[in-house]
């Protein structure tokens, strides 16, 4: 005869307490592997997002755009599933593992010491957004923007955005730069592209934007006995204002309502910056100088933008930034949409951001090295 066991009040309580035990943290793993697959793609296509042209297909842009934040929330999922033994810890540190290749896009803890050889070129390219103060032709924030950018010692000063109410005045600063190129949208007085140099404009050219009052310019400069081309860009803007987004947060309707609105614009800008980076392009694909490229790009390095503007060329900050690359003021650390990029046969060092308070932006410098003739 078969002997049954039995068990006690108190034994079965706890046969019970640890059966819900382990039912609660099978749940718990389900959902935690959940997320981090849900994670995990989410990465994956932002990193596809900067080979896919967003004039063809723009959805991907939207993840390339929240890179950061993604990573982010990969990463926590990866240290909870560590903290718990899970086994999906694979699925999200695999996913983790492509973001080492671009890392040095967003941030670098050191630049190395090298020797360079050429003739050493001073660039700052900073959108000032329109001067604060207004057009008064010579206002505060005017002013104090050029004052500091003349400390720096440029050679070459590249402003995007820039108001003034007499294009006469432009000859009131960068004394040491008499070189002008420029283009200014006309309306309550000039706002537009504009390029100080220290050496001559030989050679010019601009290209404005249907329905946009974006653009870039380009000139080519005579440094001592080499001609190299520039390029001058502020590539289509969002017309986001996180300003207004961030008053919204605690407001449910209105911030569903903003954010719906501000990624239908993030869409229309995408596809427009790139039709326009495709003229820029096809511009600089039929010159024969060394170029460079800067200005204010709208986009961050994990786009399709960045990635075809950056092709076959260096970027400043990668070849001698040191910290954070950010160079949008409201959102620092987290968005970099400003950049100076250049030819391989040109070298470049002492990347720099330098946070003042003038613009929404900051102003980017580096120093660029060019084999010259002479």
């Amino acid at each position: 005869m078969a002997r049954v066991k039995k068990y006690s009040s108190e034994q079965q309580h706890t046969t019970r307490h640890v059966r819900k035990k382990k039912s609660t943290a099978t749940a718990g793993d389900i959902i935690l592997f959940v997320l981090i697959v849900v994670a995990a793609v989410a990465l994956v296509i932002s990193y596809i997002s900067i080979v896919i042209d967003p004039a063809v297909f723009p959805i991907p842009s939207f993840f390339g755009l929240y890179y950061i934040p993604i990573a982010l929330i990969n990463l926590i999922l990866l240290l909870i599933a560590i903290i718990r033994l899970n086994k999906s810890l694979f699925i999200a540190l695999i996913a983790l593992l492509p973001s080492l290749f671009f890392v040095e896009l967003f941030y670098k803890s050191s630049n190395e010491v090298r020797e360079h050889t050429g003739k050493e070129i001073k660039l700052i390219t900073y959108n000032v957004g329109r001067f604060v103060s207004g057009l008064d032709g010579g206002g505060y924030n005017l002013y104090e923007t050029c004052s500091f950018a003349e400390s720096q010692h440029p050679d070459i000063v590249c402003f995007q955005e820039y108001a003034i109410k007499d294009t006469a005045l432009l000859t009131n600063y960068f004394k040491d730069l008499p070189y002008h190129n420029y283009y200014f949208f006309g309306g309550g007085g000039y706002f537009g592209n504009v390029v100080f140099s220290r050496y001559p404009v030989v050679n010019s050219g601009r290209m404005t934007f249907n329905d946009s009052r974006n653009l870039y310019i380009w000139c080519d400069l005579d440094i001592d006995g080499t001609t190299v081309r520039l390029y001058n860009c502020h590539l289509e803007s969002h017309g986001i204002s996180f300003t207004s987004i961030i008053k919204k947060l605690g407001k449910r309707d209105l911030f569903a309502e903003e954010m719906k609105s501000a990624h239908e614009k993030f869409l229309k800008a995408t596809v427009r910056r790139s039709d326009q980076v495709n003229e820029l392009l096809t511009n600089a694909d039929s010159c024969n100088y060394p170029l460079i490229i800067c200005g204010d790009f709208n986009d961050t390095p994990m786009s399709n933008i960045y990635y075809r503007l950056h092709q076959n060329r260096k970027d400043s900050f990668v070849e001698g930034g040191e910290g954070f690359s950010a160079t949008y003021s409201y959102l620092w650390p987290l968005l970099r949409i400003d950049y100076i990029l250049h030819s391989e046969v040109i070298d470049s060092d002492h990347h720099r951001v330098m946070k003042v308070p003038y613009s929404d932006h900051y102003p980017v410098s580096t120093s660029l090295y060019i084999h010259t003739k002479n």
